[in-house]
């Protein structure tokens, strides 16, 4: 299964505050939708909530929800990781899956080795916030710069093969 992770995050891990991005870089974003644009995303439930609609016109977004009243007009909802795998498991397609947020399916996808790599911002200024990625996941992963400037550096991480 080839799952990307994608996500910004500070020195600290910090990805959002308020339900929401603590910064504002257009050119990121635009590299975001550039590498999603025609593919699926997992995402949780507040992640689909304060995400823009406009996004989903050319994603599919498949959201975690346990709420039985969530509907999610633009793709498929799923309860839990089992159900999760189970959907992918039946795309004949071949693109790609992106597993953007929030943090608690960022968790829980790392914890269960199901990223086969991460495209990771950092973020150069220390902003605040209220959830955070552990950043921990990534100790021995191996690291590729895509691109770098005065806000950010974008890195492409890969597990290192264990012997």
């Amino acid at each position: 299964m080839n799952i990307v992770g994608i996500m910004a995050a500070t020195a600290t891990g910090v990805i959002g505050k308020d339900n929401g991005l603590p910064w504002n870089y257009p050119e990121e974003l635009d590299h975001f939708r550039m590498l999603t644009k025609g593919h699926r995303m997992i995402m949780g439930q507040r992640t689909f909530e304060t995400t823009p609609t406009d996004l989903f016109l050319e994603r599919t977004p498949i959201v975690f929800s346990q709420e039985d009243s969530f509907k999610n007009p633009y793709g498929c909802t799923v309860r839990d990781l089992e159900e999760c795998l189970t959907l992918i498991q039946t795309f004949q397609d071949s693109g790609k899956i992106f597993m953007i947020g929030g943090a608690e399916i960022a968790h829980l996808f790392l914890e269960a080795a199901l990223i086969s790599s991460f495209i990771l911002t950092k973020i150069h200024h220390p902003y605040p916030g209220d959830t955070y990625l552990n950043l921990k996941f990534f100790e021995g992963w191996s690291e590729e710069i895509l691109t770098s400037n005065l806000l950010y550096t974008i890195i492409h991480l890969t597990p290192k093969d264990t012997p």
